[in-house]
């Protein structure tokens, strides 16, 4: 593509490909990039992940492009389709004869230079590839407890506790016991212990359109006493947690 390394910004981290298989990240670049092409198109700055490895794309985009795009993939098509600045639904077919090329020369790369290639776009021989930043791994595996384990509780509560290593020694178990005792207020052992949620952090709404008209509704499903009861407790418990509300609708 012809891009100095000089715009490069540092950036350390791997790209994971689905084997497992790890590729250093040489920077982070920021691309104007356009998608579809004019007047059914939409141009948007996106920031890169730049490797050096053999791949038949040259140009991976995953859920953070497409996000930003607003994009809908339909594989069965080969297709996506976006809104652009007026709003206009442009799509964008994919080739067949290169999507095929593409296919075939990924299944002739040895397995430990493979890269994940879902909702990939662009072919090229090329050895620099372009990742958006979902397919990066900013951490190691997490770590996994060994040994036999112990309770320890917050308080007098039998029902607030957590587990800690056997391995501990004494002083360093009643270190961790006082710790958390005096920590205990941030913990929340029940939905009503957090009440709200700032819907900035997650919120959740229907999608429907309001000036289009209902025309069938499903028909209201009984459930059993016990299936009934368990739902009505939990519902309770959003409700008293204010993470849910009701509203009513004329039908």
């Amino acid at each position: 593509m012809k891009l100095s390394d000089n715009i490069l910004q540092p950036s350390g981290g791997d790209l994971v490909g689905f084997s497992g298989e790890r590729v250093p990240v040489l920077g982070l670049v920021w691309l104007q990039t356009t998608l579809g092409e004019y007047p059914l198109s939409k141009i948007s700055d996106i920031q890169y992940l730049v490797v050096d490895c053999f791949s038949p794309y040259n140009l991976i985009l995953d859920r953070p492009f497409l996000n930003k795009f607003g994009v809908i993939v339909s594989t069965i098509h080969l297709c996506v389709k976006f809104p652009e600045q007026d709003n206009q639904i442009a799509t964008v077919y994919s080739n067949h004869r290169e999507l095929r090329q593409c296919y075939n020369i990924s299944m002739k790369l040895p397995n430990h230079s493979k890269q994940a290639q879902v909702n990939n776009v662009h072919i090229s021989n090329n050895n620099s590839v372009l990742a958006d930043l979902d397919s990066r791994a900013e951490f190691l595996e997490r770590p996994t407890l060994t040994g036999e384990l112990q309770k320890v509780y917050f308080n007098i509560d039998p029902n607030k506790y957590t587990y800690v290593g056997m391995a501990l020694s004494t002083a360093e178990l009643h270190t961790v016991q006082d710790f958390l005792q005096k920590q205990v207020d941030l913990f929340t052992w029940k939905p009503s212990d957090m009440l709200s949620i700032d819907p900035q952090i997650i919120s959740h709404k229907l999608a429907i359109n309001p000036f289009v008209r209902p025309t069938a509704k499903k028909k209201k499903r009984n459930l059993g006493d016990q299936k009934k009861k368990a739902s009505l407790e939990e519902t309770q418990k959003l409700i008293n947690a204010v993470f849910i509300r009701e509203i009513r609708f004329t039908t």
